[in-house]
């Protein structure tokens, strides 16, 4: 999907420049081996950031027994199923705009369980 959406940019600006050489677009089109061992290194990043996820998800587990803070808990709690997901997402080398929008409502409930227990 993504090769096919950077395929259609590109195409887009070449038409609309009209000075598209044939040849050397002919030559900056990554060759099937190129194509496949992109894949397998996002596929390797992305295993190794589920691994990162689960470790962190473990992190918040443990804190999460420390707390007595009914609201903390709670967002900790959400906090931990929301990593779950990313992680299960990320080990199917999921990296869409849903698994970004994930890692950043982590982020913001961890704030917000911050700001909470300061109070």
């Amino acid at each position: 999907m993504k090769a096919t959406l950077l395929t259609a940019l590109a195409s887009a600006g070449l038409l609309a420049t009209g000075l598209a050489d044939p040849v050397k677009e002919e030559a900056k089109k990554p060759t099937e081996a190129e194509k496949a061992k992109a894949l397998v290194k996002h596929q390797e990043g992305s295993e190794k950031v589920s691994i990162d996820q689960d470790k962190q998800t473990a992190n918040a587990q443990e804190l999460l027994d420390e707390q007595t803070n009914p609201k903390v808990i709670d967002l900790l709690t959400q906090v931990e199923t929301l990593m779950a997901q990313t992680t299960d997402r990320l080990e199917e080398a999921d990296t869409d705009g849903d698994t970004i929008a994930m890692q950043t409502e982590i982020i913001e409930k961890i704030y917000e369980a911050a700001k909470a227990k300061s109070q």
